[in-house]
């Protein structure tokens, strides 16, 4: 089977995709559990345990198929609780004919907006992800592998 991910629809089968990765990348870990799902998501998609910080957080996932678009935006008003350390969110970037690649990154990371992570209000405010040339490498950053060892 081919990746062509682009050519997926309707486009919320990428959405889908992405929380279906990312929430398995968190089943697969031995130091996680996943404890809940929410339907109605304005603010996360599920809800882990980390046994290691016998602590819970949410995780609320975004996609970006590079073939498409280079951004990802969750809007004001659908963080009920804004920003916090107790709020993740799962990228997964989506590139015709290669595997999935996962982020990990606290959504606090909107409190000192840069290049790859804005804080815009021009026609709407949203907390953007911004992945070009210049912010790839910042992205590396927040590789899921990595980032899930602070959790």
């Amino acid at each position: 089977m081919s990746n062509s991910w682009s050519k997926l629809r309707p486009l919320s089968k990428l959405d889908q995709l992405a929380e279906t990765i990312t929430k398995t990348a968190f089943i697969l870990s031995q130091n996680h559990n996943v404890i809940t799902s929410y339907i109605e998501h304005k603010g996360a998609n599920f809800r882990i345990a980390s046994l290691k910080r016998e602590e819970e957080f949410d995780v609320l996932c975004r996609q970006i198929c590079v073939d498409k678009t280079t951004y990802s935006f969750i809007p004001h008003n659908h963080l009920d609780r804004g920003l916090r350390p107790d709020l993740l969110i799962g990228l997964v970037l989506f590139v015709d004919d290669q595997k999935p690649v996962k982020y990990l990154f606290p959504s606090t990371v909107w409190q000192n907006p840069n290049q790859l992570f804005t804080n815009t209000a021009v026609k709407h405010n949203e907390y953007g992800i911004s992945v070009n040339k210049k912010t790839f490498a910042d992205l590396a950053e927040y590789a899921f592998e990595k980032q899930i060892l602070n959790y």
